[in-house]
């Protein structure tokens, strides 16, 4: 079991996430946050407006923690890897975002003189913060969440559908004005990280050892 989920590891949702990840890095370098941020601002229109609205609501805490509870009822030994995998992306996260980069700055914050003078678009309901910009929670957690469910998955096409939707709510924090490329960028990388060392290391140390019986 360990050993096909390792081999998944290089199978073709790893070459669509590493692809988009070095895009989103040449985006990065080419144009900058700032830059890029502006970019996507000046790209608002009324139906992307609803559907970046409430896509990123994929990324929610509350959301992600659900689709993992029904994953530990249905099995728990996978439902507990994904939340361990989960609990170990929130509190990493929120120590960066709260300890480590504190005075990381959202969009918001940047631009609040285009804000108040109109000539940036807003989303009515989409609430603007300030601080605690670096790293996104809700890219990390819908990352964590999807390739969590990618390495347990058998199909071969559907972690791929996962993988753009990971990453289009990704794309969604950015386009709501509640972070920057880079923060996203982190967050994709944190949260797919983070699965592979749970199911790699914790999950054969917990269930090898029967501490949790399947």
């Amino acid at each position: 079991m360990i050993n096909r989920r390792l081999k998944n590891l290089i199978s073709n949702y790893w070459l669509l996430w590493i692809f988009l990840f070095f895009i989103g890095i040449l985006f990065l370098a080419i144009f900058q946050n700032n830059n890029f941020s502006i970019i996507v601002n000046a790209s608002h229109n009324n139906f992307l407006d609803q559907f970046f609205k409430y896509i990123t609501f994929f990324g929610d805490g509350r959301f992600v923690f659900l689709v993992a509870l029904i994953f530990l009822f249905a099995n728990k030994k996978n439902g507990t890897s994904i939340l361990i995998s989960l609990i170990i992306n929130t509190i990493l996260i929120q120590v960066l975002k709260r300890v480590v980069f504190s005075n990381q700055f959202r969009p918001s914050f940047y631009f609040k003189n285009l804000i108040a003078d109109g000539s940036w678009n807003l989303i009515d309901g989409v609430d603007l913060y300030e601080k605690f910009s670096f790293p996104s929670g809700h890219s990390a957690l819908i990352f964590c969440l999807c390739m969590s469910i990618c390495i347990l998955m058998k199909k071969k096409y559907f972690p791929l559908l996962l993988v753009l939707l990971a990453y289009i709510v990704g794309f969604s924090r950015i386009y709501l004005s509640q972070h920057f490329l880079i923060d996203v960028l982190a967050g994709a990388l944190i949260g797919s990280l983070i699965p592979i060392l749970t199911f790699k290391y914790i999950e054969p140390l917990l269930f090898n050892k029967n501490m949790i019986k399947d």
